[in-house]
């Protein structure tokens, strides 16, 4: 009778530890492969939304239309209008740019009276139209794909005022 508990304890020992060997084994496995999955879909997204090279201008740009180029590749930009607060586009990537040119000054408009801002961004399904005042002569309209983030906007700001200085 002794002899039959023993060999039932040590079988129940020895199985259990077979099967917690066997286990955690098979965890371990499983784990590494949703981890290499995981890597594999994280390349990827991150492939395909990782930004292009930034452009430097190693040279002040010979006219507004090179500079406008240049903004909708450093920003990731769809297109880019600059144009008077009158709504008179003066340089554009835009396939439309005159429609452009006359609803920017009406949403900035609106943007003023309601949010007292110089800026204001409308998101849609797909794209969002950014309407800035860069100065008091000029004025940035741009539709963008992505969210852009305040620091993005000052920046567009910043480096079209220092255009136009260079510019004019």
């Amino acid at each position: 009778m002794l002899y039959e508990v023993l060999a039932v304890v040590s079988g129940g020992v020895l199985g259990f530890g077979v099967t917690w060997a066997y286990l955690s084994h098979a965890i371990k496995e499983e784990k590494t492969k949703e981890d290499e999955m995981r890597r594999v879909k994280v390349s990827a997204v991150t492939s395909s939304i990782e930004p292009k090279a930034e452009v430097k201008i190693d040279r002040p740009p010979s006219d507004l239309s090179e500079f406008v180029d240049y903004l909708s590749n450093k920003y990731m930009l769809s297109d880019v209008t600059l144009l008077t607060p009158d709504g008179l586009p003066i340089a554009s990537n835009s396939s439309e740019p005159e429609e452009d040119a006359a609803i920017a000054p009406e949403l900035l408009k609106v943007g003023k009276g309601l949010l007292n801002s110089s800026r204001i961004i409308i998101s849609g399904e797909n794209t969002r139209v950014l309407v800035m005042q860069v100065t008091s002569d000029v004025m940035l309209h741009a539709r963008v794909a992505r969210d852009i983030s305040r620091r993005e906007i000052e920046r567009i700001g910043e480096e079209v005022k220092m255009v136009l200085e260079e510019v004019v």
